[in-house]
Parts: structure tokens; sequence; C-alpha cells
């Protein structure tokens, strides 16, 4: 009862705040085409702050206190996706203003955020920024922002790590800007930027997640996304790798609106691994129990086949709710936000993801200088995780491994309980390895989990002593706290006495923007000028303490106080900077923009000898089109645009980079081998020099870009192309080299690398019909990146980590990254292969034909080699939508990459152990194309190929390289909006929203793994690698959504 007087307290409390004598102003907003009301538009009485938004049926209120009614205004209105309309009225009593409005199909007037809180429109930039409304991501029904975005702007390369609920999202803006640096952008909120961590993800493990998963989509008002150092430059040393700025929404003046929607999801695994299931366990045709893989016999009729392919996975389904309460008026806003979200996952046993969520955004004009404005977010998340990758302890390592004649559901022994396993079927003990865990023991017995609380947001002050200038200071804070516990219990491969690990995980984020905005305007060139003035003061923590116990006395109890012995780990790190930074911003005749910016950023993970770094950016935008000569061709060319833009922006060197560091005497856990722990010298612990010696001339890396481009709208903008050409250069890229042993240290960081990325960006907007009841919209996007690494001193090449027989590495003259391995013997190389140049010797071959063997067989070149490019060739999409009678909407987006090779090294193994489909010909005579000495020769593929040359697991990783490309049916939706009067009348309901999705439905690829998206290892450069990585899912969403 409470919290219902409360909530109606909240709604009605605006409209006791300020009470007297006022002037309104009423109207409707609709499209000038259709008549339609537009839900949700901006209506704003300038110069003054007051404002609304229209209702369900496009109308609004605007209540104007007669204090203020002075001279002239003008009343805008803006909507998104519609051209915006300015109308000067004078206020001399209540008065009626309806607006028509005509739709933006260039989007040129669309509002963007350009960083420190600058806004401007579209049409004046002189940079490319992606923008995703709020319709797009609410509409695309993701659980996650950043998934949201998906194939909606070009040149960003989305990749989520697996499947699992609230898995880690990869991010990648115009190609790798450095080497070891990583790929994520910063992600600001409101002004405040966000701590987007992802600490753990390796190449084992379990799946981790970004902590930008911890937003509600729902609440989102827009993202823009700064693509590069010309575009983010305000940002300095933390923009190297663009700036994703995210805009929640905030309460408007009007009555008060609340909606409630719920979805309901169901989830299934896409693609699966293929396993044969002909033959059982054994070695050259003999059947055997204890054997490792599987060559033995066939499986005798009658015999209990099991499915390992799929006998682990399951359908998912997903519960989401939430509630939004929003209104105002010209003194105070609001807008209350609650989210619940329960997933119960893909994989049987333990896989869940539960996000609870609750945000608050307020303002309150104190009197007509002073605005506060604060912005809060709480989130609880609780999730349940699963082994995966190269790990004994894996779901899919341990599954796809069995023989097909095993039931792996009867994971514990039904005599003596113990957990059993295809490489253990009998066990008598309970302390010993099982080899590759049971799955379901996995699922079933392991603990993998993670209870997370964050708090995040910020309060800003603005003060407007005059009406040319503000002044505002934006204090932001953003605070997680990860405790996450593991648990292999006793007879877990990874550790066979059984261990338990705690870790807590803490991050915390404080930021201070002070900044001055003065505008004035000059009747010399009808010039607009804005100036801004600002500083930033930041600091981040990160604190990481974790306990690791072995040796389990009691098999189910969970506690560190179970185990015979533990030892601690603890690392913390702070890192501090202070900037400052002013830009100017010019606009003449109307149709000239000019853009300057510096920033000056110091840090203390710079060098001592260089304290402080300079970022510059400059930009123009010139609508030539607003020339007399083109107002002839109007028809057919209304609007054309041409802009330049050069900027620079940097990477922060890793924390203590500086300084020669002490390390403790524990290695870091979870990788899913279980801890690795180096004895404390005679039990008294301590610390050890780090190997790493300290480097105290360190500088930021830095990218320097330029970009060109142009703006074209067509046929009486039904057509919209913009056309972008950029070039950056990373210098100072950080990376390690070794050191003599003699130095006692075996590496130090240096900036020494130098990396470019040149590339095209092209989108089309485009409404090929539009007619009384019926419109089609439609967006391409297409984007062409080139890395490629200019120097790299010092070394031949800086490994980013792997697997032994596949790798990702950075090459001089190659693209970031590469993948290195072991590659068949080739023609065209120059191989001297047991004494003999075959080159010389053997004629007819092509570059890259095969070497063949006296024995028949090709051979494995020992010599490691680039084997293979993960990077996409281009990167495109399709989306469309068709509207009918503003009422039902069909909706398709379509995600391409073409390009980009992908080891399967799951395969790989499977072929090795002899599950895979492939095997299943086992016996077969086959030639094998090529020159040398066995060429012509048939042999057969029996054991000894697949378990030599013909698999990546022991043999040329180039074995199982393939083509990822893939065209993905993204997103599908149909959605049906009812309003009724008689519905609103009676129940308050103005509209009801009701949609079907489908997420991930189907892929077209000839990849033969999981899914051609994998990404095993996160947000780290290294890519390309899958091994018995989880599944991706498609999913189907049925939502609906009241608006009141």
């Amino acid at each position: 009862m409470k919290k219902t007087l409360l909530l109606i307290l909240f709604a009605i409390l605006p409209y006791l705040i300020h009470a007297q004598q006022v002037f309104k102003i009423t109207g409707k907003v609709t499209d000038s085409k259709t008549n339609a009301p537009l839900i949700g538009a901006n209506v704003l009485l300038k110069p003054t702050l007051l404002g609304a938004a229209s209702d369900l049926d496009g109308s609004y209120i605007i209540y104007v206190p007669t204090s203020m009614v002075k001279g002239e205004f003008t009343l805008e209105v803006s909507y998104l996706g519609y051209q915006k309309v300015s109308v000067p009225i004078t206020l001399t009593g209540d008065m009626v203003q309806n607006f028509a409005l005509r739709e933006d199909v260039l989007q040129m007037q669309t509002v963007v955020v350009t960083g420190m809180g600058v806004e401007i429109e579209k049409q004046k930039l002189g940079v490319t920024i992606g923008n995703v409304s709020s319709d797009a991501v609410t509409n695309s029904k993701a659980l996650d922002v950043i998934s949201a975005i998906q194939g909606k702007v070009s040149n960003v390369e989305i990749t989520s790590t697996s499947g699992e609920p609230g898995a880690s999202t990869y991010i990648r803006v115009r190609g790798a800007n450095s080497i070891t640096g990583g790929t994520q952008p910063l992600i600001v909120v409101d002004g405040s930027p966000i701590n987007n961590s992802e600490i753990g993800t390796g190449v084992g493990g379990v799946t981790q997640m970004n902590r930008a998963s911890d937003i509600n989509p729902k609440d989102i008002e827009s993202i823009d996304v700064l693509k590069g150092a010309a575009a983010a430059a305000l940002y300095g040393s933390r923009a190297q790798n663009g700036v994703i700025l995210i805009k929640t929404k905030s309460g408007k003046p009007g009555r008060a609106k609340l909606s409630y929607e719920v979805a309901y999801t169901f989830d299934e695994v896409t693609q699966v691994q293929p396993l044969q299931k002909i033959y059982g366990q054994g070695n050259n045709g003999v059947s055997s129990k204890t054997a490792v893989a599987t060559w033995g016999a066939a499986i005798p009729a009658g015999t209990p086949i099991y499915d390992h392919e799929r006998d682990m996975f399951k359908t998912g389904h997903t519960l989401d709710n939430s509630f939004t309460l929003s209104g105002g008026n010209e003194w105070t806003t609001y807008y209350l936000s609650v989210g619940r979200v329960g997933v119960d996952g893909t994989i049987k046993g333990k896989s869940s993801y539960d996000r609870n969520s609750v945000r608050v955004k307020a303002s309150q004009r104190i009197n007509e200088e002073i605005n506060v404005t604060g912005n809060i977010q709480f989130v609880n998340v609780n999730s349940e995780r699963v082994q995966r990758g190269s790990n004994v302890s894996g779901l899919l390592l341990g599954a796809w491994r069995t023989p097909p004649d095993f039931d792996n559901s009867v994971y514990l022994d039904p005599v003596t309980g113990f957990h059993r396993s295809y490489r253990m079927q009998n066990p008598t003990t309970l302390k010993a390895s099982r080899g590759y865990d049971n799955p379901f023991f996995v699922v079933n017995e392991h603990v993998n989990d993670s209870k997370v609380n964050r708090t995040f947001g910020n309060i800003r002050l603005d003060y407007d002593p005059f009406d040319w200038l503000n002044v505002s200071y934006t204090l932001g804070h953003d605070y997680s706290m990860d405790e996450r516990k593991t648990v292999l219990p006793p007879s877990s491969s990874a550790a066979p006495t059984g261990q338990v690990t705690t870790e807590r995980l803490m991050n915390q984020e404080t930021d201070g923007n002070f900044i001055i905005t003065a505008k004035q305007a000059f009747e010399f060139a009808e010039m607009k000028a804005t100036l801004m003035l600002g500083q930033n003061m930041n600091e981040r923590k990160y604190n990481y303490f974790g306990t690791v116990g072995n040796d389990m006395a009691v098999y189910s109890f969970h506690q560190l106080d179970n185990t015979a012995s533990y030892a601690p780990d603890e690392y913390e790190s702070i890192i501090r900077s202070e900037s400052y930074f002013g830009q100017l911003t010019l606009e003449l005749y109307n149709q000239l923009f000019l853009t300057a910016a510096l920033r000056n950023d110091g840090s203390s993970t710079f060098g001592v000898s260089k304290k402080r770094h300079w970022y510059p950016k400059v930009s123009a935008a010139w609508e030539f089109t607003k020339l007399d000569f083109f107002s002839g061709i109007s028809n057919w060319l209304n609007f054309g645009k041409l802009r330049f833009a050069y900027g620079e922006a940097g990477q922060e060197p890793p924390v203590y980079s500086t300084i020669t560091a002490f390390g403790s005497s524990t290695a870091a856990f979870g990788d899913g081998w279980g801890a690795s722990l180096t004895s404390n010298a005679y039990g008294f612990g301590g610390f050890y020099t780090s190997g790493g010696k300290g480097q105290d001339k360190i500088l930021p890396q830095r990218s320097k870009e330029f970009e060109v481009g142009f703006d074209l709208g067509i046929l009486q903008e039904r057509i919209g192309l913009e056309f972008t050409y950029y070039n950056s250069k990373t210098t100072d890229a950080i990376y390690s080299l070794p050191l003599a042993p003699s130095t006692g240290y075996t590496s130090q960081v240096q900036n020494a690398g130098t990396i470019q990325n040149t590339g095209i960006e092209i989108g089309i907007n485009a409404q090929p019909v539009n007619i009384p009841g019926f419109k089609w919209d439609l967006n391409l996007l297409y984007a062409r990146n080139r890395s490629e690494v200019l120097e790299l001193p010092g070394t031949e090449y800086v490994g980013l980590g792997g697997f032994t027989s596949a790798n990702g590495a950075v090459y001089k003259g190659f693209p970031v990254p590469v993948i290195r391995g072991y590659d068949y013997v080739r023609f065209g190389r120059g191989i001297v292969y047991n004494g003999v140049d075959i080159d010389k010797t053997y004629s007819g071959w092509k570059p890259g034909d095969l070497y063949i063997h006296t024995t028949g067989y090709p051979v494995q070149d020992p010599q490691i080699r680039i084997i293979g490019d993960p990077n996409p060739d281009w990167t495109g999409s399709i989306r469309t939508t068709f509207t009918l009678f503003d009422q039902v909407e069909l909706s398709a987006l379509f995600d391409i990459k073409q390009g980009g090779d992908m080891w399967n090294g799951t395969l790989g193994a499977l072929v090795y152990f002899g599950t895979a489909q492939e095997t299943a010909d086992r016996g077969a005579k086959v030639v094998f194309e090529g020159k040398g000495p066995g060429a012509g020769k048939e042999v057969v593929k029996d054991q000894a190929y697949y378990q030599g040359v013909g698999s990546s697991f022991v043999g040329p990783s180039s074995a199982n390289m393939e083509d990822g490309s893939y065209v993905k049916l993204r997103e599908i939706a149909i959605g049906y909006t009812l309003r009724n009067d008689f519905i609103k009348t009676w129940t308050g309901i103005g509209a009801i929203d009701i949609r079907l999705t489908a997420r991930n439905l189907h892929t077209w690829t000839k990849y033969k793994g999981i899914d051609p998206e994998t990404n095993l290892t996160g947000g780290s450069n290294l890519r390309g690698l899958d091994y018995f990585n989880n599944p991706q899912t498609r999913t189907i969403i049925l939502s609906l959504r009241f608006n009141y």
C-alpha cells in the first residue's frame, strides 16, 4: 500500500510544485502524408526551456507562466525520422498551433551527440557518426544494448562470444588500432564514461560478461558511435578505438505516461558439429572400453546410440518484464524504469541469467537560471555459467569426444555413486581424474556462479546566467562488485581432489566534467559561433581478491573451509587523469560549418619523460546545394554536402608499465584447468620481482585519422547516399620486446609499432514507396577496411595467444591479427624437403600445390607460417521495413560478413578422436591431388591419417582452416499497434503494441563449425579461433506493450 501511494504521489508531484497564472499552448503533431499522430514528438518554446512531448493522439500542452511572457518566441517541434519545424509566435493568451511533419528520409536533421554533451544536427557534421534510434534498439528485443546495434552502423563489427545468457560481445570499429591493447571502444552514458570490462575470458574457462550488458535497452533514447580519431578526439587518450555515446530516456513535460511491456522468449542452439554414429570406442578397428578415441569396430546392430550433438541442449526460455513512468511540467521532469529479466539457458543444468534493474532520472529547475539533473541506475545480476573451450572440464570437449554408444546422462555410477565418463566407465575411486569430465557432471555438479551489484549514474548542474552562456558541471560515478564462485568437485579432471575458488572483482570510476559554453550570432556572414571550454578529472580503481582451496574433504560442501589447503591472490590498480579541452564551431551563411577542437591529457600511466599529450581535431562541412545554382535541379538533387575531418586520439599505456612491479607467488585462476599455484617459499608467502622491466618513457599510442566524404539527397529526398573514405595511422603502438637474460628481466614494453587502417563506408537510405496506407523504407550499408602493420621493430612477430597448433599473431606487412600455425609442404615456397629442393626437382606444379610423399600422403611443413586472415573482406547489412496504415509493421535485417578465415579446431580434435562425421568414411580410398614422388598413388583414409596429417589437432593447422563468411537473418519482426478511443476511454490504455520477433533465425554459411560468428577470446585482438566454444542461439520473442 505504501508503495502504491508513493507511486501516485510521484506521478502528481510536478503539478503540485508550481501553481501560478499561465498561458496554454496546445496543438497536435501529425504526419503530413498520412495524418497519423506522432507520439513522443518534442515541442519546445525557445528561448525558454519549456516544452512538452506529444501524447498518444499526437496532442501536446505547454504551460507558460505569464511572468515569462516577454517578446517573441519560437515554437519548435522535432521527431526522430522527421524534418524539424520552427514557427515564430507572439503570446498574448492561450493559443493553438498544429504541426504536420514531413519525413526526413536522409536523417540529416537527426540530432546526434558528438562528445562532451555537445549535440548538433547531422547535416552540420564534418565527420560521419553512426546513429541508432530508440525504436531500433527496443524493437530488436536484444537483452543488451550492444547486441541491439548489430548490423545498424557501418564498419562496426559486433560479435557475441557465445549464445549463453549474458555472454560478452566483441566490438571493433574501423579495424584494429593496437597490437596488444584490445579493440573495445569507450562507452559513455549520459556524459559519463562507464566500465565495460570483460575480466577472465580466455581460450578456456567460462564465458564472461561485458558490463555494458547491465544497461536495460528499454531505457535508451539514442546511441551515437564516434568511429575514429577524427570524430572522437575530444576524448583524447581513451578514444583510439572509438566512442559509443548512449543517451538514456528522460521525462517530458506533460501528463504522466506509464508503459508496461512483457516479452517471452524461446531460444534454441543454431549449428552443432555433426558426429558419426557408426563406430565405437577403440583403436584400429578393435573395440576397447579404456581407449581414449573412437576408432573401434562398428557398433553392433540394436545397440543404443546417443545423440551427443544435441543431448546437452534444450529449449531456453526468457521472461522479460519492464515498467516505466515518466512526465513532468515546465519545472520538473522525471523518468522511472524498473526491469526484470530471467533467462533459463539452452544448456541443460546450471545455465541461467537474471537481471534486476531500476533507473531513476529527474530534473528540477530551481529558477530561470539553474537546473539540476540526476540520473542513477542500480542493477543486480546473478548468473550460472558453464565451462567451455580448451578445458578438460569443458562442456562440449567432453560431450563431443564421447563415443556414440556411451550414455553420458548416467553421469554417476549406479553402484559407487562416483562420477563416470567414457574414459572411466566403472569408477572405483572418487579423487581421480576422468580424463575428460562427463558433460552432465559439468552442468549438474560444477558451480560457476557470479553475483554482480552495480550502481552508476551522474548528477549535472546547469547555470544559464545569460541566454548565450551555459556553465555546467557533471559528476559521474560507476561502482560494481562481481562476486564469483567456482567449484570443481572431487573427480573433476581439472582438479581430481576437488577445488573451491572465490573471487571478488571491484571496479569503480569517478568522472567530473566542468564545461563553459558560449553561443553568439553575428551579422557578418550570417555567422553563428559556439565556444566550449572544459576540464575533466577521472579516477579508475580496480581491486581483485581471490582465494583457491584444494583437496575437498566433503564432496558437496562448497566452502573454502572444506579444503585442506588454500592460498590467496590480491591485486589493485588505480589510474588518475586530468584533462583540458576546448572546441569552437562556426556556421557561415547557413551552409558552411567549421569545427576546431583541442584536448590536453595527463595520466598516471604516462611515462615521466612526457606527462601531457595534445589531441587536435578539425572538420569542415559545406552544404553546397544551398547555392542558387542548384535551385534549378532541386527536383532530383535536394541535398548535397561535402565534408572533411582530421583528428588524433590515443590509448593509455598499461597501468604500472612505467615501473618494475612485484608479483605474488600465486598465479591466476579460472581458466578451467584449475588454479595453478606456486608454493610460497618456506611457507612464508611474499612477492617476487616481475619479469617485465618498467619503461619510464612509455607514451600513449596515437592514431591520426583523416576522412573525406559526401552526403546526397536525391529525387525529392526519396534516396539518401552517404560516402566516406578514411585513412588512420597508429604510431607508438605498445608491445613487449624480449630482453637479454643478463639484464635480469625477460621483457619490457616499448612504443615501437605502426599500424595503418584505410577504408570506405557507404550508406543508402531510401523510401521506394510512400503512398497513403503503405510505406517501404530501405537501408543499405557497406564497409571495407584494410589493415596493415607498417612497422614492427625488434621482433619478427608479436604473439596474441591461442593454441600450439593455431594462434593469433601480428606480423609486419600483414593485417591485425593473422592466424599462424603449420601448413602442408607446398610448391612455390622454396622448400627443401629431406634434402630435396622440391620446386627445382618437380615440374608442372602451380604455387600452392601439395607435395605428395612417396607414401601417397601430403606431409607437414615443419616451419610455422601465416595460415589465415580472420579479418573480413567487407561487411554490410540490408534493413527493410514495410508499414501499413501506420499500424502494421514488417521489418527484417540481414547482417553480412564476406571473408575472414576461421580455424575450426573443434573439428580438428574430433577428427583425431574419431567422433567427427568426416571420419565415418574410414577405410575409404583416395588419391590426393598434387605433385611429387607419390602423386597419383591411391591411399586409405585410416586412423593413422586422421591422427596425423588429416587433422589440425596434431597435424597441419591449415587442415581445418575454413571460410567464415556468412549472411545472417539478424532480425525479422511483425508488429501491430492497436489504438482505439473506446479502449482508451474505459481503460486508459492509449496504445497496445503486439510484436513477434526472431533474432538470428537463419545463417547462410559454408562454415562447418558451430557458427562463423563464434568468438572464443572475447574482446581481445585475438579472433578467428573456434575450439569447443558453446554455440550461438536463435531466438523467437513474443512481446506485448501497453502505453497508458
